[in-house]
C-alpha cells in the first residue's frame, strides 16, 4: 500500500507541475502576441502620422486655398488577427494619431503630430460620411475598410485632416 500511495502523490506531482508549465508557456505566449499587436499598432501610428505631416507641409507651402490633398494609406488589414481601429484626437492642443484593437482596446498606441509648434490652426473633421469628392470621411477609421485614405483640407486660413475611405 505505501508504494501505490508513492506512485500516487509522484504522478499528482508530476502532472501539476506539467499544468504549471504549460500554464506559464501560454501567459508567455500571450504576453508576447500582447506585445507585437502593440509594436504593429506603433508603427501604424507612426506611418499615419508622418503621412499627415508630410501632407499638411505640402498644403500649407504648395496648395491654393480649398485644396484637398487625398493619399492612400498602407496599412494592414488586422494587427494579431485583429481588428483595429484608428482616430484622430486634439486633446490638450496636441494632435494625435491613435490606433487600439477592437476586441481589446487595452492594447493600443498613439504618435504625435509634429505640427503643433507652428501657427497652422488645424482641425480634425469628423463629419462621419461626409463626401469630399475622393474620400468619403470615417470618423473613426476601422481596419478593413475598403481603400483607407488620408486626407488634408485647406480651408481659407484653416486646415482641416481626417480620416477616410477612398470614393470608388
Amino acid at each position: 500500500m505505501h508504494t501505490a500511495l508513492t506512485h500516487l502523490l509522484g504522478t499528482t506531482a508530476i502532472l501539476m507541475v506539467m499544468s504549471i508549465l504549460i500554464f506559464a508557456i501560454y501567459r508567455v505566449g500571450t504576453l508576447q502576441s500582447v506585445d507585437i499587436s502593440k509594436r504593429q499598432l506603433q508603427e501604424i501610428t507612426d506611418y499615419v502620422a508622418q503621412n499627415f505631416y508630410d501632407m499638411i507641409q505640402t498644403a500649407v507651402n504648395f496648395s491654393s486655398p480649398n485644396t484637398i490633398i487625398i493619399k492612400e494609406l498602407n496599412i494592414p488589414i488586422s494587427v494579431g488577427g485583429n481588428g483595429y481601429t484608428i482616430s484622430l484626437s486634439n486633446a490638450s492642443g496636441s494632435l494625435k494619431v491613435m490606433a487600439w484593437v477592437d476586441t481589446e482596446p487595452l492594447i493600443a498606441a498613439q504618435s504625435l503630430l509634429p505640427v503643433n509648434g507652428t501657427s497652422i490652426k488645424i482641425r480634425i473633421n469628423v463629419n462621419e460620411g461626409s463626401d469630399l469628392g475622393g474620400a468619403i470621411v470615417r470618423a473613426p477609421l476601422h481596419s478593413g475598410s475598403s481603400i483607407p485614405v488620408a486626407f488634408v483640407q485647406i480651408d481659407g486660413e484653416k486646415v482641416v485632416i481626417g480620416l477616410g475611405t477612398k470614393k470608388v
